[in-house]
């Protein structure tokens, strides 16, 4: 088994251990900088969500405060 392929066996295996029943996403690891750049990748994508969760929470907590003072109807 070539280096790649038990790499993205052993990340396979690990994510169905953290997520029973997905399949693992597709990934490149077949070496040092394949890795360093799915590494990256990953970074920038979760840095989007984190941001798009916290504009979420303003909104929900923005709106949930205006119910909260608005009068009974």
């Amino acid at each position: 088994m070539a280096a790649g392929e038990a790499a993205r066996a052993d990340f396979a295996r690990h994510w169905q251990a953290e997520f029973p029943g997905e399949p693992a996403p597709r990934m490149e690891l077949g070496s040092v900088r394949a890795m360093e750049r799915e590494l990256e990748r990953c970074r920038r994508h979760l840095r989007r969500l984190q941001r798009a969760l916290a504009e979420e929470r303003f909104k929900v907590g923005y709106l949930e405060s205006a119910l909260a003072r608005a009068p009974p109807p």
